[in-house]
């Protein structure tokens, strides 16, 4: 069973809204830090979460926010074990649940790839999502091909390794070399990947922060 708190019912037992914020205003995408903060600090919720591919910039949000509001500040990745490939089979999972355990001394944000799939092992709850995407300039999702796939997960993985095969043998055709190997596409990226097909983070946060790129 898929587990996602709804943060209605966090919303509802703060004395100071008597309206639920997310049917107020559905998900709401701003790239404004101060903004998130004037949210969080006006809901008074107590789990945080932020996902997002690798590398988007989930511990700077992490960092300002819980420096910002005195949150406690968790990041997945150091509660996993270190080069196996792939993330969400080899987090320490007791770990994370005795921290998560401190939540009511204090506000936790937690951060990390495959937010969700992890918290559906932890078996826990989020109060709110929070989803990062880069975006150009002009706002295009950078990511967005790989994040929102429209086609079977398996077809477009094929077409993945297939691209990344092909540039693996030119590369090596310029450089006078021969390819004696196929090429190995990313144990993470290819989890990541099927996460966001499977899970749809994207669609299912509270909160996208656009991070222009």
């Amino acid at each position: 069973m898929f587990l996602y708190h709804n943060p209605c019912k966090v919303f509802r037992k703060a004395d100071s809204y008597k309206h639920c914020y997310q049917q107020r205003i559905g998900m709401y995408e701003t790239s404004s830090i101060s903004e998130i903060v004037t949210i969080l600090k006006e809901t008074r919720i107590r789990l945080i979460g932020i996902d997002g591919i690798d590398g988007v910039g989930k511990s700077m949000l992490a960092t300002k926010l819980s420096q910002e509001l005195g949150y406690t500040h968790l990041n997945i990745d150091d509660y996993i074990d270190k080069n196996h490939g792939q993330y969400v089979n080899h987090v320490h999972y007791d770990a994370i649940r005795r921290q998560l355990n401190d939540e009511k001394k204090n506000p936790i944000i937690i951060e990390g790839v495959c937010l969700l799939a992890v918290f559906e092992k932890l078996q826990r709850d989020l109060d709110m999502l929070i989803y990062i995407k880069k975006v150009s300039e002009y706002g295009s999702w950078r990511d967005k091909d790989d994040c929102d796939i429209t086609e079977g997960i398996d077809e477009f993985m094929t077409k993945k390794k297939e691209t990344l095969q092909k540039f693996v043998e030119a590369e090596a055709h310029i450089e006078g070399k021969d390819v004696s190997n196929d090429a190995i596409f990313p144990e993470l990226a290819e989890e990541i990947i099927r996460y966001h097909y499977g899970y749809r983070p994207h669609d299912k946060a509270d909160i996208i922060y656009k991070r222009i790129d």
